[in-house]
């Protein structure tokens, strides 16, 4: 048992060591290059650090980001683990927060692979330190984390082992909550991936029913459990979708196939091993792509894994007949290559099973295990070098954000998306920019139609553009207007469902413009507008009920893992 216990320590020891190893070049670095996703994602956290400052934990609305206008992509797109990244503004430079948070995630994506694959394979520390490691470096891993800032996909990749794991649970031990749990942690992440964990689940399940022949009816009794406790502890996260998206003439991602490679791109992208989206299995997945199934035990569950894993690998590619399923609900993942993820884990497990394998009578089994380890070093290495050198910038052939916009509205980055470096010194500057991508999704349609206006911030007194003096609270826009005549006015500021708006310290009604935003009718005087969002009691309730429920597993889990212990 001691023996045991410290093969455990040893491992997680490794794990720590392996991930500081992973980020400190870019603390080294100490700035960074971005473009892409990071001022959507950045931009959120700013709005969520900015608000805890003023000692408002719940975010609804964007007040001090995203122009200014009380964008509502808080109440649509999963925030929740983004306040790491918040919190770690409050200790750290900008700059050096994000890298941290980084790190915070790589150790938790390496811990939670390493326990899963350890429960997987019943108790095989050496092949459970080789699965984590390999899914940590894998180069579409890095893309999402390093390179193009990918972050509620990074948030969810965090979670595919305890999914699969959790299915497995079901399928073979009798047990239904880590399915659960780990389904409303990836929903807390990111919904498009919670559609495509459904979608592995049921391939895993098909599998299983083509392996057993028969239906075992107290599994999908377990099943449903799971989905019930899922419920339980993640419906708060989809009420605004219900009261305010659903019915709110919103504008929504755009859904379809796109940016699909061919079989031929996506295996020579995967030579490459670059931390990209084009191949993103890497190398040494696509090693074991090929050549896995010399490696396994035929008919042995390793068999179904190496069969998922190439099945998800061809969705990846334009060799799966996308195509015909353009107008079905599956068009909701818009890029294919979102399935790499899923590829990487099926892979990874074939991969730490032929490591393990790698035994030889006149070398010792620790020199192996640290030879394969330093390998992995090696590769990463290679992975990251293109990121290394865009954020080093020793060339000066990146741009470097000097000044904070002035004027019209602009985005950080235009079409062409180039990189552009951030410093500690210059970091808050660009919250002055709009985002390139994601700033107009979850806006009202017809605000969207009438962006430029409102992305300048014009208030319209009478129809006529007047400047107004605009503040910014925690979860709310703060106008002051004095009106010589009785006027319609239309305020630069988002109108959703339950948007909430106070003349003088009472609450009124309000219409909603032609351009989708605030319109007030007021008689002549002096005005202190407020626009507020006012979360609904349903909201409040379900979020208290999801508070139950994780305290209830969690008492409930440890109550069992004491009783095993004695």
């Amino acid at each position: 048992m001691k023996n045991k216990r410290l093969k455990n320590i040893v491992a997680t020891i490794t794990l720590v060591i392996f991930t500081i190893l992973m980020i400190m070049p870019f603390l080294w670095v100490g700035q960074i290059g971005v473009h892409s996703d990071w001022s959507f994602h950045a931009s959120r956290v700013q709005q969520i650090y900015l608000n805890l400052q003023k000692g408002q934990w719940f975010t609804y609305i964007a007040t001090d980001t995203f122009s200014k206008v009380g964008n509502a992509n808080f109440l649509f797109y999963p925030s929740i683990f983004l306040y790491p990244w918040a919190l770690l503004k409050f200790v750290f430079a900008p700059v050096t927060a994000y890298l941290v948070y980084v790190w915070l995630l790589f150790l938790a994506t390496g811990l939670i692979a390493f326990y899963c694959m350890k429960s997987f394979t019943n108790g095989n520390i050496r092949q459970s330190i080789f699965f984590a490691i390999i899914y940590l470096i894998a180069p579409y891993h890095l893309y999402l984390t390093l390179s193009n800032y990918v972050l509620g996909e990074a948030q969810a990749y965090t979670f595919i082992p305890l999914i699969l794991l959790g299915m497995w649970n079901i399928l073979y031990r009798n047990k239904w909550i880590m399915l659960a749990v780990g389904m409303s942690l990836m929903a807390y992440s990111h919904y498009v991936s919670v559609f495509i964990s459904v979608e592995v689940c049921f391939i895993m399940l098909i599998c299983y029913f083509i392996q057993n022949q028969k239906v075992e009816w107290h599994k999908i009794i377990n099943l449903i459990k799971a989905m019930v406790l899922f419920v339980l502890l993640s419906a708060w996260q989809f009420i605004p979708l219900f009261t305010d998206y659903l019915h709110g003439d919103l504008m929504r991602p755009a859904s379809g196939f796109m940016l699909m490679q061919s079989a031929g791109d996506f295996i020579v992208s995967a030579i490459s091993n670059d931390a990209l989206n084009r191949g993103g299995i890497g190398l040494v997945l696509l090693i074991a792509l090929i050549f896995g199934w010399m490696f396994i035990e035929k008919n042995s569950r390793y068999t179904w894994v190496y069969i998922i894993g190439v099945i998800i690998t061809l969705m990846i590619t334009t060799a799966f007949p996308w195509q015909y399923f353009a107008n079905t609900p599956l068009s909701i993942i818009q890029f294919p290559y979102r399935y790499t993820s899923y590829a990487i884990v099926f892979l990874s497990i074939i991969l730490s099973k032929a490591l393990l394998n790698l035994n030889y009578s006149t070398i010792s089994t620790n020199i192996v295990t640290s030879v394969i380890l330093l390998a992995f070093i090696l590769l990463y290495a290679g992975s990251i070098y293109s990121d290394i050198a865009r954020n080093k910038n020793t060339d000066n052939n990146v741009a470097i954000l000097a000044s904070s916009r002035q004027g019209k509205y602009k985005t950080l980055r235009d079409s062409s998306d180039t990189p552009i470096i951030l410093t500690n010194t210059s970091y808050n500057k660009q919250f002055s920019y709009g985002a390139l991508y994601g700033e107009t999704d979850y806006m009202p349609i017809a605000a969207f139609k009438n962006w430029k206006s409102i992305f300048n911030r014009a208030t319209f007194i009478n129809n006529k553009e007047t400047k107004v003096l605009q503040r910014s609270g925690a979860n709310k826009l703060i106008y002051n207007i004095n009106l010589k005549e009785s006027s319609k006015v239309d305020l630069p500021a988002l109108a959703y469902r339950h948007t909430s708006v106070s003349i003088n310290n009472k609450v009124s009604n309000y219409k909603v413009s032609d351009r989708g935003t605030v319109l007030l009718k007021l008689n002549r005087g002096k005005y202190k507008i407020i626009v507020s969002y006012k979360p609904i009691n349903l909201l409040l309730i379900f979020r208290l009920i999801a508070f139950i429920g994780w305290s209830g597993t969690i008492l409930m889990c440890l109550f069992r893992y004491v009783n095993k212990r004695n």
